[in-house]
């Protein structure tokens, strides 16, 4: 089928379903006809699909890009056409009232917006324009905000019925876990930067990160040694639960045992200190072992140490590495997040957004992280992200 008789079915399916005030003037069959897309992934926009885009508290005093947009046309146009958007106050207590949610609109000024997109004569797309969002301190931490973009009108051109409202919910994160990365024992993440290779980062550092275990190894299932790993470089610096010798549901840190028996299905946040020729290790920000051991880091690897058989069932949050012997206070203080603008920082991932099937490195030092599977066979896998944590918190009991 051509593109054209394609765009001409759906607008005519749209015409057939939509209610009278989201249609703009009535499409006669043969007309000039638009809708609003969502550019990513190229969606028609729809109302009952908001676009959802968070950011940290810290994040504050920065721009974010919340959404991109454009027009696109059922046929090729003759001549400049000239589209316009506004935002649409009334939507968001339209959509509460219909779905049940309590979305605070979200006030204009944080919002900078392109209003005008041309679409030159022989296209059926025009220009890309983006809504761009103040990350404010005004703005109220953990609260669920919304604003809607209405195509108003295009110059030649009728509106195809509902599809002229884009949906976009924000919301700022602080003190909460957002998304997460989930793994199983056959996957493994690695830095991406072609070595894998974490040596320059010293022999001063801290590995830290929020991990929830979602299974041990037991006496019937014990892999190799009973080990599953968290993060780290084999037989330089390397947090695991179990080994011979060490209870599965407890983790050894750059060679230790730390003494604590950890529970499945609990969110934990855990930072290992090298500093100096010792070890400091750390448990939901409180200090529960200290060691007299040096260590480094090389190949650096997420849920994987020495082969494949020592993976792990978890999902991971906010994982970090420093170049700095982070101290007790920062690290109590930081548990959920840091600025990625932190001089200190060399990579960090916060597992809340996907690039290119890479978990990005938010500090800006080009480690992103890349999914592996454990065995040959098994390949590279697709990175997808989980939300079934928002909003929870650690037990700092």
């Amino acid at each position: 089928m051509k593109k054209s008789n394609l765009i001409i079915g759906l607008f005519l399916a749209f015409a057939a379903c939509a209610p009278k005030e989201d249609v703009a003037g009535g499409a006669k069959l043969g007309s000039q006809a638009a809708v609003l897309l969502q550019k990513d992934g190229n969606k028609t926009a729809d109302f009952a699909s908001p676009i959802a885009v968070s950011a940290q508290a810290t994040d504050e005093g920065t721009q974010k890009t919340v959404a991109s947009y454009q027009v696109q046309l059922f046929k090729e146009n003759n001549t400049n056409l000239v589209a316009t958007v506004a935002l649409d106050e009334t939507q968001v207590a339209k959509y509460n009232a219909l779905y049940g949610t309590q979305y605070t609109l979200l006030p204009e000024k944080y919002l900078s917006y392109s209003k005008v997109l041309n679409i030159k004569a022989g296209n059926v797309l025009s220009e890309e324009g983006t809504a761009k969002l103040n990350i404010s301190s005004e703005l109220k931490d953990n609260t669920p905000y919304m604003f809607a973009l209405r195509l108003n009108s295009v110059s030649g051109a009728v509106i195809t019925p509902n599809t002229q409202l884009l949906m976009v919910t924000f919301e700022k994160i602080k003190g909460q876990i957002k998304n997460t990365l989930a793994v199983t024992r056959d996957e493994y993440l690695k830095i991406d930067n072609g070595t894998s290779d974490a040596s320059d980062i010293g022999d001063t550092f801290t590995m830290e990160g929020l991990i929830n275990v979602q299974k041990f190894r037991g006496p019937d299932d014990r892999g190799e040694a009973g080990i599953s790993t968290f993060m780290g470089t084999e037989g330089k610096a390397l947090m695991r639960f179990g080994d011979n010798g060490v209870d599965p549901d407890h983790m050894q840190a750059n060679g230790q045992d730390i003494g604590v028996k950890f529970k499945l299905n609990q969110w934990y946040h855990i930072a290992l200190v090298i500093d100096n020729g010792k070890t400091t290790a750390y448990v939901n920000g409180k200090k529960v072992s200290e060691f007299n051991k040096s260590g480094a880091l090389g190949e650096f690897f997420v849920g994987r140490s020495y082969s494949g058989g020592r993976g792990i069932v978890a999902r991971f949050s906010e994982l970090r590495l420093w170049k700095t012997a982070r101290t007790a206070a920062q690290i109590k203080d930081a548990m959920y997040e840091v600025s990625p603008r932190d001089g200190g920082l060399f990579a960090y991932w916060k597992m809340n957004e996907v690039k290119n099937n890479k978990i990005p490195d938010v500090s800006g030092n080009g480690r992103d992280l890349i999914m592996q599977g454990q065995s040959k066979k098994a390949g590279r896998q697709n990175i997808k992200l989980h939300d079934e944590d928002k909003g929870v918190k650690i037990n700092e009991e």
